[in-house]
């Protein structure tokens, strides 16, 4: 199995099935930073992945997902992105607040 596919199971596994435009595009500039990013890229990304992951499982903000998903997905700063998206929940979870600090220190 490449690599490539070993990292869209893993997705699949923890979002479900990628139905939409946007996220089959989200997927897509995820997997191809981690399997192509070197070191730091490829930390970054998963920490802007777990961003996503606490946005949608902890709190349950799907507009939040989608925003960071979209923003993400263009060829904006994703470390600004993030913090953005982070400072505009009203409260933090620990997690949320773990993710900010080392998206500051990237």
């Amino acid at each position: 199995m490449d690599l490539k596919l070993k990292i869209r199971n893993v997705l699949k596994e923890h979002y479900g099935e990628f139905n939409s435009f946007l996220e089959i595009e989200y997927e897509n500039k995820l997997t191809e930073n981690l399997i192509v990013g070197d070191d730091k890229t490829k930390r970054a990304w998963v920490t802007y992945n777990q961003v996503i992951l606490e946005l949608k499982f902890s709190l349950h903000d799907i507009l939040r997902v989608k925003q960071l998903q979209y923003n993400l997905t263009e060829n904006t700063n994703p470390n600004l992105e993030c913090m953005k998206v982070i400072e505009d929940v009203k409260t933090l979870t620990p997690e949320l607040t773990r993710l900010y600090e080392k998206i500051q220190n990237l």
